[in-house]
């Protein structure tokens, strides 16, 4: 979680790599999936998670909140179908937020931090929203 409130993608990209490669099957390479895997480490942890909540102009697949230190997480989520691919897809996911403008519906919190995450296989690919492009 330390890596997700700093913005460091490369070490949320690592240990979410890592989870995938501990725990899932050949059998859960479904986005879906990914999302519940998301949504579990999460509550695990013991944050307020929303999942395909309503929010600014559309639903998003996860808004994590810790009202005790007035910060939030929205994430969307992407399964890729290449390697190659995995990269554009959180761009797309990255677009996604902002035109539907997810952080919207989280004033009052002190950071909000908003992430792109695909999925290929057993490997995670996290890139985050500058609060700039958010005209937070």
């Amino acid at each position: 979680m330390d890596a997700f409130w700093r913005g460091d993608t490369d070490t949320a990209t690592e240990l979410m790599s890592d989870f995938l490669f501990d725990t899932i099957s050949f059998h859960d390479y479904h986005e879906d999936y990914y999302h519940a895997f998301i949504t579990g480490i999460f509550v695990g942890l013991g944050y307020g998670v929303k999942s395909n909540h309503e929010q600014g102009l559309g639903r998003t697949d996860i808004t994590l909140t810790d009202k005790r230190n007035r910060r939030a997480l929205v994430i969307e989520a992407k399964k890729s179908y290449s390697e190659e691919q995995m990269d554009k897809d959180c761009d797309d996911a990255l677009d996604q937020i902002a035109e539907k403008k997810y952080a919207e519906g989280l004033k009052g919190y002190r950071q909000v931090e908003c992430y792109g995450i695909s999925f290929f296989q057993k490997s995670a690919l996290v890139k985050k929203l500058s609060n700039r492009e958010l005209n937070l």
